[in-house]
């Protein structure tokens, strides 16, 4: 998984968290509500006094307010699906409860001995639940600003004393009881978030750890197919060049010169395997450690392919060509020709007559197409095609002889060249090995002469 990736699932799932969270904290509240109902019922219907004129359907009109908005309040929740949504429904809740608690102890000011300001601490409390410290206060303040309302309505309606020591007594106390229940809860918050940061850290570090093991067992597996590689492609050309040199050591009088020739040209076959063997793995370690020079050029694709040919040891009428005689890429000329040959190499080996190269202008590209009439890639084989010491069998049992190695070079040389390789199936049969170049016009060579430009590259 990439890193960009990672850091959206890693913000979706914070997301999901919160939306969770806010949604549990309004069940909870509304859970809250439904034991309020009952009470306020109560104390409406046997308060200890008798009540003014209206009050007392006032008082059981908000009582049911409460429970019609809590029924509201609960079909919305189960509407919300995203965090902003859910802050919406948290603000319109608490303020629907600040106006049914601030309404009914508007309606009991006309007893001046009434305990119903008590109501009001409430409301910090579930500030600081949905809020934190900011959200007590502010509702605090809102409350407080309802209760001075209220008390000049009481001294107005009903001749109560205003009394503002009385107000600033507990309306104060009402504050207290928001900054303290307004710092616990923010430093509830603040250690969860922590703990929440330490375990999206930790489950990090373990996916992490379990790519680093998935690498490590990648790495394994390369390497026990390089050991099986190795152990065959080496043993047995070595095994061969010593059966051969023995066999000349000791009979070399019983064989005459054209079998004598035969045998030093099957030497020399296992020779040029072991080198090409030795040549792919100094071209990777090369360019993975930054030397690789590449001397840049216009190259004539037609005149690259040519020699090729013959370097696979192809009759040149057994390859057809397709390409404008003008097509020129801007390449290391002996490089571009490394990877044409290995293209040729795996269809005349792999792959089965006719064989063909088709190029095409592309815009400031030039793509070449080495394609043959064999059996192709199977599916499943096609995307490891370009990694090092894969073939389609692998270990001792292939059908053809074969390192493992001449498409990953082809892939890096190509990549060093600023150029671009992939595989397609050729129609109706076969295999379509591809190679995308900058044309010579394409490439700014900035100021300097072209056979003269040279780069060094590092994997």
């Amino acid at each position: 998984m990439s890193e960009p990736q990672a850091r959206g699932q890693t913000a979706d799932g914070a997301r999901d968290v919160a939306l969770h969270r806010a949604l549990r904290t309004e069940r909870t509240m509304a859970r809250i509500r439904w034991l309020a109902v009952p009470f306020a019922l109560v104390q409406t219907v046997t308060y200890y006094i008798p009540h003014e004129p209206w009050t007392y359907e006032l008082s059981l009109a908000l009582v049911a307010l409460l429970a019609a908005g809590n029924v509201v309040i609960t079909v919305l929740m189960r509407r919300v699906t995203t965090v902003r949504a859910a802050r919406v429904l948290s603000v319109g809740a608490l303020t629907f409860d600040l106006v049914v608690v601030m309404g009914l102890v508007f309606v009991y000011t006309f007893d001046p001995e009434t305990a119903m300001f008590a109501l009001v601490y409430l409301l910090p409390l579930e500030g600081a639940i949905r809020f934190q410290l900011r959200g007590a206060l502010l509702t605090m303040l809102a409350a407080t600003a309802l209760y001075t309302l209220r008390e000049v309505f009481g001294a107005v309606a009903y001749g109560n004393d205003f009394l503002a020591v009385s107000v600033s007594f507990r309306m104060g106390i009402g504050f207290i009881i928001a900054a303290v229940a307004g710092a616990m809860a923010s430093s509830l918050v603040g250690e969860r978030e922590e703990v929440e940061r330490g375990k999206a850290a930790l489950e990090g570090q373990a996916a992490e750890l379990a790519a680093a093991n998935r690498e490590l067992r990648r790495a394994n597996e390369v390497q026990d197919d390089f050991v099986a590689m190795t152990n065959h492609e080496l043993r047995t050309p070595l095994t061969t060049i010593l059966g051969y040199t023995g066999t000349l050591q000791r009979a070399w009088e019983h064989f005459d010169d054209a079998e004598r020739l035969e045998i030093v040209r099957r030497i020399e076959l296992q020779g040029r395997r072991l080198l090409a063997l030795v040549e792919g793995l100094l071209t990777l370690s090369s360019g993975q450690a930054g030397a690789l020079n590449l001397t840049f050029g216009p190259v004539r694709a037609r005149a690259a392919i040519m020699r090729s040919i013959e370097e696979c040891g192809l009759e040149p009428d057994a390859v057809a060509i397709d390409c404008p005689a003008d097509a020129t890429v801007w390449a290391d000329a002996e490089r571009l020709g490394q990877i044409l040959t290995n293209y040729l190499s795996n269809a005349s080996k792999y792959g089965a007559a006719p064989f063909a190269v088709e190029v095409q202008q592309q815009g400031s590209f030039v793509v070449f197409a080495v394609t043959d009439a064999g059996e192709g890639v199977p599916d499943d084989f096609a995307p490891l095609l370009f990694e090092r010491f894969t073939q389609a069998s692998r270990g001792d049992l292939r059908t053809a002889a074969g390192t493992g190695l001449g498409l990953a070079i082809v892939a890096f040389l190509a990549e060093a060249q600023g150029g671009e390789v992939w595989f397609e199936h050729n129609r109706p049969r076969g295999a379509r090995f591809c190679l995308r170049m900058p044309t010579a016009e394409g490439v700014a060579v900035d100021g300097m002469p072209p056979a003269d430009r040279q780069q060094q590259v590092g994997g």
